[in-house]
């Protein structure tokens, strides 16, 4: 399949899941990008496409943001996300590959878990700043994020739309961070996420019209299948590279 195939094919499984859950975009679309690029450009493409998607979120769930809770959890991406970022640039491909798969397969264990999280400035820094460092390592800051909402028992509109502008302020602050710290922002690089994005939003539209359907407790089952899916396609060519 060629490139531009799996490009577009990619981020609409992604963006369709991110549209159901409010997550998941990177955790989806990193490993399948991965398959094709080296990993560090598709922890980037991934970034640019959550933050071009932003303003478009920022719309639709304005109603249902959880003010205070996004603040916290924004103040302790803040201070972890460029340490993720640093490391990022001084991992070899196949070992991040392998920390991508453990990544997803750490937000499997967060959608799955059932345990209690209380409200709170101090939870929500840690959870902050734990999805921070993952962000900047692996443009997936989902597992902490998801399991502190799920823990709390939040609405999941409440979830859903805290989620999607959190991921995209950790995304702004990744790619600041790489930005920064080495030249792996390039031109082309930009033209990928420019001719991925329509395929974002589409999926994004049609996910959100089947989160729109599904009862309190259901949404999140969507996810399940493509996140297991990526764990192991990503992890088997890690080791593969590895050994």
């Amino acid at each position: 399949m060629p490139d531009i195939m799996i490009l577009a094919a990619a981020t609409l499984a992604a963006g369709f899941l991110r549209g159901v859950t409010g997550f998941g975009f990177a955790l989806a679309a990193v490993p399948l990008y991965s398959l094709s690029m080296p990993p560090l450009q598709a922890v980037i493409l991934a970034q640019m496409l959550q933050i071009a998607a932003a303003p478009v979120d920022f719309l639709q769930v304005r109603r249902h943001l959880e003010g205070r809770t996004l603040a916290l959890l924004c103040a302790g991406a803040l201070v972890c996300t460029p340490i993720g970022a640093f490391f990022a640039l001084r991992l070899q491909p196949d070992l991040l590959r392998l920390l991508i798969a453990v990544v997803v397969l750490m937000g499997l264990v967060a959608l799955l878990a059932r345990f209690t999280v209380r409200a709170g400035r101090g939870p929500a820094m840690v959870a902050g700043a734990v999805a921070g460092l993952l962000g900047g390592l692996a443009a997936m800051p989902g597992p902490p994020a998801v399991a502190y909402f799920l823990g709390r028992g939040a609405d999941k509109r409440v979830s859903r739309a805290s989620l999607l502008l959190f991921f995209a302020f950790t995304a702004c602050v990744a790619l600041g961070s790489l930005a920064i710290a080495s030249d792996v922002l390039h031109w082309d690089m930009l033209l990928r996420a420019a001719s991925a994005w329509p395929m974002m939003i589409l999926g994004t539209w049609a996910g959100t019209r089947l989160f729109e359907r599904l009862g309190e407790g259901h949404y999140r089952k969507a996810a399940l299948a493509v996140l297991f899916l990526s764990a192991i396609l990503t992890g088997a060519k890690g080791l593969a590279g590895l050994i």
